[in-house]
């Protein structure tokens, strides 16, 4: 298959990827027992996920985020399960296909457009290293009656291209109210290729109170990422045609292949964030028969008095720094880049002399390769909300808000003084919400943008909620939807780098973002469908500018979710079958799957154990590449990736609160040819590597 593909845009398998097929095919339709609970599967959150997991841990540890309008707490399961913990060892795992440069600590592309944050963040250029960072839609509180400790340790490579992960969360409850705790997490992954080091250092402390009448989430943490950027491999004929390279050989190690930048180019991301969460609650103390129903749908197994929020006062507070570094000493850049631009380089420097010795040059204008750019963001939130259930019939909650966003920016210029600028956006919404209901519940968020720099933005976004039973099965369904009108984020239309820059206006952004799913607990199944309409769709095209596609865009997916099992045998299947009206505006693969079939079983009855191999694909299609120097993923019509089965073999274990895990990630690389073994144009899918990992648990 030539990696330059001009084929159609069909299915071409090998025999052995139609052989996985029919497995997969025979699998799903076989009448045998779906399992009784889910699991987080690739990357892909399931709401029925933590019963079994609260269930098991009951009052002794509850975990919580936080709704992102009304700051009520919300329980989640706790990171304690340990069927497909082995995934959380390498990218691919993250999502139903993942993009990478071949570092854990690197850019993520996800291919699946639906996995995708919906909008873009203010600080562009950590767009693509989201899910290395903490986000206040994923910020965890504690509740527990014992101190809860949990340590993960991850590594895998030769000490030349070793990979350590270290991640540390330390919780505990001074009262009943009151619970601290911190997180910490440091990763340090050197890379399987040349110049491709990735560090990160995360830290973050939290505290919550939980009283009758008042309510109080803290959280304030930064993330550090550093990298070493290789630019990909120089010549992608090492995985394309090894034998052209290895001579008498049998294969060339991935350290000996060259890349683009051996060494002086890379970026540095630092992101810190403040977050107080707090509400104030108005009601009185009501008394509850044996048998009368509590304001959150429950009877009252006994007598008793309660007290009763009839409203809430609220505000939330929201500091966020963002800041980016780009070094690019590096002579192979000027191939890429043909351009440079001048800054304006305050306070005193030295330069080299032509040979001659150094002088030193007070404030000048130069080409310095020293991209520097920091976003800082307060955000307040006031809120006022009738509460659901302080009355039978009183079956809704409803909220008004106003939002209040400070934003300020600094770019390095060659006009000294002309990099600072700022904006002030004021936001006015409402919120609908039902929780407690039988058959039906919703929430539902609406916001526009009424003063300021983005005056005209608004937001719609929510979801509803229902179960029911057809002929004794049950069933589940759900639906959301988004609909959005935003101006593009100023990051976005203005870009002050030495190889690339520009200054330009873009139009207000359209989107309208609607799915569907039905779940079947009983057959281990769930069915969805997603649409996005977009228009002015943004994208960074080969000149390395970002472009707006006019046109109303299209997009498309159907997606599965299947889990069963027969006996010890189980498997878990996923596909999504996605299209996209423009190709070259925004590429997508048709077909991407994940299938995995193992055994699962107790040994001595007391250490869980799922031994087995999973198996990642997704087709063929024109993917974006990584560009360094803005830190973008760029459309390109060259390269075409894709039609390589990712194949690794498991063994994950579970005794008492201990996890631990073997993976040997990549294993069909050793009877399946290489060709077509890319994660992303220029960067490929790293070699097959034997991955350990262990989670200790303490928590009594």
């Amino acid at each position: 298959m030539s990696y330059h593909s001009t084929l159609p845009r069909v299915l071409a398998f090998s025999h052995l990827q139609r052989g996985v097929l029919l497995g997969i095919v025979l699998l799903f339709f076989m009448p045998w027992r779906a399992v009784s609970q889910a699991y987080d599967l690739v990357g892909i959150q399931n709401d029925s996920v933590p019963d079994l997991e609260l269930v098991r841990r009951g009052e002794t540890l509850k975990a919580y985020h936080l709704h992102p309008i009304l700051s009520s707490p919300i329980q989640t399961a706790p990171d304690t399960t340990f069927i497909n913990y082995y995934r959380r060892c390498y990218v691919e795992g993250y999502g139903l296909a993942v993009g990478n440069n071949g570092n854990f600590v690197g850019p993520r592309h996800y291919k699946t457009f639906f996995d995708r944050l919906p909008e873009w963040d203010p600080f562009v250029y950590g767009q693509a290293f989201d899910q290395l960072f903490y986000r206040r839609e994923r910020l965890l509180y504690y509740d527990t009656r014992s101190p809860f400790t949990k340590l993960s340790y991850h590594r895998f490579g030769p000490v030349e291209q070793r990979e350590e992960t270290l991640d540390m969360t330390l919780a505990l409850n001074v009262n009943k109210s009151i619970n601290l705790g911190g997180d910490f997490n440091y990763f340090l992954s050197r890379g399987a290729y040349i110049n491709n080091i990735g560090r990160q250092v995360g830290y973050r402390l939290f505290g919550s109170y939980q009283g009758t009448r008042y309510e109080a989430y803290f959280s304030g943490g930064n993330n550090y990422i550093k990298l070493q950027e290789n630019g990909g491999l120089a010549n992608d004929d090492y995985i394309n045609n090894p034998e052209k390279f290895s001579g008498s050989r049998q294969s060339i190690s991935s350290i000996e292949i060259p890349v683009k930048y051996t060494q002086g180019v890379g970026n540095t991301l630092f992101i810190g964030h403040v977050n107080l969460n707090h509400r104030f609650h108005l009601g009185s103390k009501r008394r509850f028969l044996l048998g009368d129903r509590l304001p959150d749908g429950k009877r009252t197994p006994e007598d008793t008095t309660l007290f009763v929020p009839i409203a809430s006062i609220g505000h939330q507070f929201e500091l966020r720094k963002g800041t980016r570094l780009f070094i690019g000493n590096n002579q192979s850049l000027k191939k890429e880049y043909p351009h440079t631009f001048p800054y304006f380089w305050k306070g005193k420097t030295i330069k080299e002399n032509n040979g001659k010795g150094n002088k030193v040059i007070d404030d000048a204008i130069q080409v310095v390769p020293f991209d520097s750019v920091r976003i800082t963001e307060l955000n307040n939130t006031v809120s006022f909300q009738m509460r659901e259930g302080f009355r039978p019939w009183v079956k809704l909650g409803i909220t008004a808000f106003a939002r209040f966003e400070n934003r300020f920016f600094f770019m390095r210029d060659s006009i000294e003084g002309s990099g600072r600028s700022n904006e002030f956006n004021t936001y006015v919404g409402g919120n609908v919400k039902r929780s407690s209901g039988k058959g039906l519940n919703f929430d539902v968020t609406g916001e526009v943008a009424v003063v300021g720099h983005d005056v005209g933005n608004f937001r719609i976004f929510g979801n509803v909620v229902s179960q029911f039973s057809l002929w004794g099965i049950p069933f589940g369904i759900e639906a959301e939807g988004r609909f959005t009108n935003l101006r593009p984020p100023t990051l976005l239309e203005h870009h002050r780098g030495t190889y690339v820059r520009w200054d330009t206006d873009l139009p207000f952004t359209q989107s309208l973002l609607l799915s569907s799913s039905i779940s079947l607990p009983r057959f281990g199944t769930t069915l969805s469908v997603h649409s996005a309409t977009l228009n002015n769709y943004v994208y960074f095209d080969r000149d390395l500018f970002p472009k707006v596609f006019d046109k109303p865009l299209q997009v498309l997916e159907a997606r599965i979710l299947h889990r069963y099992f027969w006996r010890l045998l189980h498997w878990d299947l996923a596909a999504s079958y996605q299209l996209s009206s423009q190709q070259e505006v925004l590429p997508l693969p048709t077909l991407s799957a994940f299938g995995s079939v193992y055994l699962r079983f107790k040994i001595a009855k007391v250490m869980d154990t799922q031994f087995g191999v999973d198996c990642s694909f997704h087709t063929a299609y024109h993917a974006p590449y990584y560009d360094v120097a803005t830190q973008q993923f760029v459309n390109q019509q060259e390269i075409s990736i894709g039609n390589f089965p990712l194949l690794n073999a498991f063994a994950s274990f579970k005794l008492r609160r201990v996890r631990f895990f073997l993976c040997y990630y990549n294993l069909g690389d050793y009877f399946i040819s290489s060709v077509g073994r890319w994660s992303l144009p220029h960067m490929p899918i790293n070699p097959p590597s034997l991955r350990l990992g262990i989670s200790f648990d303490f928590n009594n």
